[in-house]
């Protein structure tokens, strides 16, 4: 199934705000939010998604769609029309149905077959989105007939022949708002052609001896792209500030093992001012997903 014009268009520009997490806030459950595949050449593959329905007295009818999708430096996502970008897998794809209406508590399963061509010009990375679409009237005091738009999606690497992914930490910033608040922020590049997915731990020490620990998970830096992490900092920094950061990419192709230990990232920190946006950790799987 392709996606219809109106919805091609409807698509065009909307960000990670627009969609939804997996236990969906319209009641609508989507799994797995994330699709990792290694394809070759003329390789068919399927994917089963499942939908349901977590209300106890609405139901929902929903509209399947593709789309083609990337992180901006922030992590958030941006959709495009199925086939705008250059790295889309959205030709390869059918999909059934097209259209599902669910009872409380109903679930339904939609298949993806994927069908990658004998001939590319390229290995690595390629992507594309499953969506799922539905109007829904809004809840406002005192007004009727307004309708909103929810979207749910479930993300899709396929990674082509001989890929690699090569994630780095370059920079390490710390910085503070004109609203006072304090930071940490990484700027990570990733040299492959296949997307990295990290996780691992920031140690930040210094003269006091105190030591502040933050975790990493699902970090994701798209193939030959860039992003940035921002570490919030909620209490008084060490004097003399250094940061180690022990990463470990979990996704990693050109490994036997599927993971790669990254060489530890270690730098002392000084204070750049400057007003940050609001950023975090990621990626489709804490907010689509």
């Amino acid at each position: 199934m392709r996606l219809t014009t109106a919805l091609r268009a409807s698509l065009v520009a909307i960000s990670m705000a627009a969609i939804a997490a997996p236990a969906a806030p319209f009641g609508i459950g989507l799994q797995p939010t994330t699709v990792e595949m290694a394809v070759q050449p003329g390789d068919r593959q399927r994917q089963v998604i499942n939908l349901g329905n977590v209300h106890q007295e609405q139901t929902i009818s929903l509209t399947l769609g593709l789309a083609d999708w990337s992180l901006d430096e922030d992590g958030q996502i941006s959709l495009a029309p199925p086939g705008d970008s250059n790295v889309s897998a959205a030709d390869w794809v059918r999909f059934s149905p097209a259209f599902v209406t669910l009872n409380p508590g109903e679930t339904e399963q939609v298949v993806v077959d994927m069908a990658a061509p004998i001939r590319i010009d390229r290995e690595g990375d390629y992507r594309f989105a499953l969506i799922a679409s539905t109007l829904l009237p809004e809840e406002r005091s005192g007004q009727s007939g307004v309708w909103k738009k929810y979207q749910i999606a479930s993300l899709f690497y396929l990674t082509m022949g001989d890929a690699e992914s090569a994630p780095e930490i370059t920079t390490a910033t710390m910085t503070k708002s004109a609203e006072g608040e304090t930071a940490v922020v990484f700027d990570l590049e990733n040299s492959g052609n296949a997307h990295a997915r990290l996780r691992g731990d920031i140690e930040i020490t210094g003269d006091s001896g105190e030591t502040i620990s933050e975790s990493i998970s699902n970090l994701v830096v798209l193939h030959e792209g860039s992003r940035k992490y921002k570490l919030p900092i909620a209490g008084a920094l060490p004097e003399n500030p250094q940061v180690k950061v022990t990463l470990e990419n979990i996704f990693a192709p050109q490994s036997s093992g599927g993971s790669v230990m990254l060489e530890p990232f270690t730098s002392d920190l000084s204070f750049e001012q400057t007003a940050l946006p609001t950023g975090g950790s990621d990626d489709a799987e804490t907010a689509l997903e």
